[in-house]
């Protein structure tokens, strides 16, 4: 409605304009060169206007004929972009397919079109990585390296390459370069970080771990985790290294290491091995209260058996009885846990305290036993079974239970298991990638003790997966488990023990036991 209305509009005042003209006839005179031009002044302006549209017309001619050249260049270098562009879009979708031939192919057409190294060149490589060319792949990365834009694309892509082939050297300098190019990329702080601590230079994985907590790449958390566990690493080198000396150089490397170890203890007081370290190496430099007060705080947090075995060979040359004592007061700073009644137990086969052993294990071993065995509780039953009766019989009995009673916790990593805490994983070479927890295993055996152990036959070794197929059919079929480290192995008895008939006949000759 409003544009017929502003149509409307425009006719009528060109309606007007053309009466008022009609109505206001005049001439249009000029004098040029002695001639003389009369017209009607309407015929004279329509005479201008047509003169000035033919003037632009012919300039809009003119202009065109001399930009031609510079639009036809430009459509063509448009084209050539549409078509490089395309055929890097292809050449990605390629490479995420798989397909190392037309991959390569969308590369080099790419590489031919655009003007544009950091993806024609990362291209090129995805797509020589793909074809197994580690070679080519690695030249690409390195052409990278000349223009500062590319540069740090081209050390991510050297640092892989290096990785992938096990050159540890290559990768941390290439790491290194990408750190200090870019301070704020946790790729590269974490790759200098890892591969440092793995080959054991703690001072330098220190000196990193500070630039990183400085570039606030890790909670703060984590770093007083990290620079515990590396102080702890630090101090157990030192440890090392003075077993090799003696006098006044063992004397100062222990000072060292007992120095780093309660730098470490303060930063992660509950942390079981850290503080075990530092609590023996205060003891092995004489500041035994500390040393003890270390580790009844860390017990009275979560009990350990590092904690525990330091605990017992703190006092050199300590009686029996005294260590018992030292264990009872230990383990009543977590009464009824299982650690805390194993430490008891170990005390008083110290002691040669067999009833107060076998009081300490009575929730595992026994006929009032409420939970099942572990293998280092069966293993303790074996040494009070020989310990106090002689009875080599019935501690192979134990023994083999421990084969396949339940397992104890251990330090657990990435196809690693040991007693022993590592401040890495000595298989993938992984920071702090130990955690105590229980590895997984074929069921445990039944709780009840069995009348015939002493004469049971081993068992026979089945594969992991089988066991759990067998203790679980409706969960399906086991999934394979990385292969692993054993450090430990449950001890086998050197003695088969006596016969049935012994057996009776000892038993008789003994008497009555408890259990």
């Amino acid at each position: 409605m409003l544009r017929a209305l502003y149509t409307f509009l425009i006719i009528a005042v060109l309606s007007g304009i053309a009466i008022w003209l009609a109505d206001n006839p005049g001439e249009l005179v000029m004098h040029w060169r002695g001639y003389e031009i009369r017209t009607s002044f309407v015929i004279g302006v329509a005479a201008m206007a047509l003169a000035a549209f033919l003037a632009l017309f012919v300039y809009r001619i003119v202009v065109s004929f001399i930009e031609t050249p510079a639009s036809v260049s430009a459509f063509l270098e448009k084209r050539r972009q549409q078509k490089g562009f395309l055929a890097l879009s292809r050449g990605m979708v390629a490479v995420a397919a798989g397909d190392a031939g037309d991959a390569k192919r969308y590369a080099a057409q790419a590489h031919r079109l655009l003007d544009a190294p950091p993806l024609t060149l990362l291209l090129a490589a995805q797509a020589a990585q793909l074809e197994g060319d580690e070679a080519g792949a690695t030249k690409y990365f390195e052409e990278m390296l000349a223009a500062p834009e590319t540069e740090f694309l081209g050390l991510r892509g050297l640092f892989i390459q290096a990785r992938r082939a096990g050159d540890r050297d290559r990768a941390l300098a290439h790491a290194r370069r990408a750190f200090t190019l870019r301070p704020q990329t946790p790729w590269a702080a974490q790759a200098v970080f890892e591969i440092e601590a793995a080959e054991e230079d703690w001072d330098g994985a220190l000196k990193t771990l500070d630039r990183v907590v400085a570039a606030k790449l890790i909670p703060r958390d984590d770093g007083r985790r990290r620079r515990a566990v590396l102080l702890a690493a630090k101090a157990m080198t030192a440890e090392e290294a003075a077993r090799m000396q003696t006098g006044e150089a063992r004397d100062a490397a222990l000072n060292q290491a007992a120095k780093l170890a309660g730098e470490a203890v303060s930063l992660e007081p509950h942390f079981a091995p850290v503080a075990a370290l530092a609590a023996r190496l205060h003891a092995a430099t004489g500041r035994l209260r500390k040393g003890m007060k270390l580790v009844e705080d860390a017990w009275k947090a979560e009990p350990h058996p590092d904690l525990a075995d330091v605990w017992l060979e703190m006092i050199e040359g300590e009686t029996g009885y005294d260590r018992a004592e030292r264990a009872r007061a230990l383990a009543a700073r977590q009464p009824g846990h299982i650690e805390s009644r194993i430490l008891e137990a170990r005390g008083a086969i110290l002691a040669r305290d067999w009833a107060g052993a076998r009081n300490a294990l009575s929730t595992y071993a026994g006929p009032g036993a409420s939970e099942a065995p572990t293998q280092r509780i069966c293993e303790l039953m074996a040494e009070i079974e020989e310990g106090e009766f002689g009875d080599r019989g019935a501690a192979r009995g134990w023994l083999t239970r421990a084969l396949h009673a339940p397992e104890d916790p251990q330090w657990s990593g990435t196809g690693y298991r040991a007693h022993r805490w590592s401040p890495i994983n000595p298989v993938t070479g992984e920071f702090d990638g130990l955690s105590w927890s229980v590895p997984a295993t074929a069921p445990a055996a039944a709780l009840e003790p069995r009348e015939d152990a002493a004469s049971e036959t081993l068992p026979v070794p089945v594969e992991e997966g089988a066991a759990a197929e067998e203790s679980a059919p409706e969960a399906g079929a086991a999934s394979e488990k990385p292969s692993e480290v054993l450090v430990f192995r449950p001890p086998l008895p050197d003695d088969p023990g006596p016969d049935d008939e012994a057996d009776g006949a000892s038993g008789e000759a003994r008497g009555e036991r408890k259990w």
